[in-house]
């Protein structure tokens, strides 16, 4: 079973840029859920740019989202039993 937990909303402010781009580094090798206003992209984060993440999806396909597109970022972490 997986545990979903909000980590970050930003409003495109630049000093909420660079504090979604600092979580985003903190949060590297780790699964997430990023949404934009187009969509919600799941992965395991493994890189974060300037102006980019890139997330792994299941398959190993790499999608690359601007940051400044990013409304909300959810940590997915499994329950331990």
């Amino acid at each position: 079973m997986e545990r979903m937990k909000s980590v970050l909303y930003t409003d495109l402010i630049l000093g909420h840029f660079r504090s979604l781009k600092e979580t985003l580094k903190g949060l590297v090798n780790r699964n997430i859920i990023i949404t934009t206003h187009f969509s919600g992209v799941t992965g395991q984060l493994i890189k974060v740019k300037d102006d980019y993440a890139v997330l792994r999806e299941t398959g190993n396909s790499l999608v690359y989202i601007p940051i400044r597109s990013i409304e909300l970022v959810t940590l997915v972490e499994e329950e331990e039993i």
